[in-house]
């Protein structure tokens, strides 16, 4: 099979693997600032309890598949970019 990797393709995916770990460090940070909003020892009432029982567990979830498939992309795109440099030499 024949590979070609263009330019323009190297340089999406360099300025895509230096994104990632932003990206990843934010939901991570998201994840933790909502865990704080859901313990009921920091916030209570009824606007914390309808965000504690049915906003945040989906968003909580959602967050953690997204920092899960940003680390798999992130994975994906060092290959590419090792195995590219390996047929380049």
């Amino acid at each position: 099979m024949r590979t070609v990797t263009t330019p323009t393709a190297m340089q999406a995916a360099s300025r895509m693997s230096q994104t990632l770990p932003e990206l990843q460090r934010t939901a991570t940070d998201l994840i933790g600032h909502g865990s704080t909003l859901a313990d009921p020892r920091n916030w209570e009432g009824p606007k914390a309890q309808l965000f504690r029982g049915q906003i945040w567990p989906e968003v909580q979830r959602a967050l953690t598949d997204l920092h899960l498939n940003l680390t798999e992309l992130a994975h994906g795109i060092a290959e590419i970019n090792r195995r590219t440099a390996e047929a380049g030499s």
